[in-house]
């Protein structure tokens, strides 16, 4: 800053000392020219400092405003999405229960109707009509839910082997010497 300017409260620039200064009637004839750069570095009036005042506060009041309604759609759209995965994950959680139930259902119906079946075979007054009914419908065998088989290869032959074995040689032991 030069010798001649100073600074306002309120950081305006204005010169301290001015060539020329205006009376109110005088500044209202200029031409809006000069009466802009005249008035550019006049000290601002307490209404104009209390209107800027009101203007800033409201645009930051807008800013924030913003700042919230941005926020509060983009926790929307995550707390929508949230909702989506959950809704789908219920649905599919839902559809494998009901797989499971008509499975279940399946598989009650066709164990009722072999039994049904063996039933009737078993009824027959004589063996050739029980072949016959055997010979024309169609039975099948009931259904387990499981059928893991727990022994290995290698166990499933050593039991074979011990069951074959009619000598007992694999599992006679003479326990006398001991």
């Amino acid at each position: 800053m030069d010798a001649g300017e100073t600074m306002d409260e309120g950081s305006h620039w204005c010169p301290q000392h001015r060539s020329k200064t205006y009376r109110p009637s005088q500044l209202a004839k200029l031409n809006p020219i000069e009466k802009s750069r005249y008035l550019f570095y006049a000290k601002p009036t307490k209404a104009m400092l209390m209107a800027r005042e009101a203007a800033l506060k409201r645009v930051r009041l807008e800013v924030k405003q913003k700042h919230a309604d941005v926020d509060m759609k983009r926790q929307e759209a995550v707390e929508k999405q949230q909702q989506e995965r959950h809704n789908e994950l219920i649905g599919q959680l839902k559809a494998a229960e009901a797989r499971n139930r008509i499975r279940l259902l399946r598989i009650r119906y066709n164990n009722i109707r072999s039994s049904e079946l063996e039933q009737m075979v078993a009824y027959q007054p004589t063996s050739l009509r029980a072949v016959r009914l055997q010979a024309l419908v169609p039975q099948k065998n009931n259904f387990q839910l499981s059928r893991n088989d727990s022994m290995l290869k290698n166990d499933r032959q050593r039991i074979e082997e011990i069951i074959d074995d009619e000598e007992m040689a694999t599992t006679k032991r003479d326990l006398t010497c001991i």
